[in-house]
């Protein structure tokens, strides 16, 4: 059951959370004035924006997550059995 869960975290963050964490690192550095945390808004920005126009985004969402949930319930495997 968890690793559907991240499974499908990781996805909908890769499809909808980039632009949200850039957005997180503009506000936390104009907050804490801290001007290196602008680079962790132009990488998220610019990555964001660049797998946007992917036109396989969709596609690539959905085998990150089932490859991060079939590893985690690959791990949780092996960890039961031995």
């Amino acid at each position: 059951m968890w690793a559907l869960l991240w499974g499908v975290g990781v996805a909908f963050y890769l499809r909808f959370g980039l632009e949200a964490t850039a957005w997180f690192f503009y506000e936390a550095s104009h907050a804490l004035n801290i001007d290196s945390l602008y680079w962790g808004y132009t990488v998220f920005r610019g990555g964001a924006f660049a797998f946007g126009l992917w036109g396989y985004q969709t596609l690539a969402c959905l085998g990150i997550g089932l490859l991060v949930g079939l590893l985690i319930f690959w791990r949780s495997t092996a960890r039961e059995t031995v």
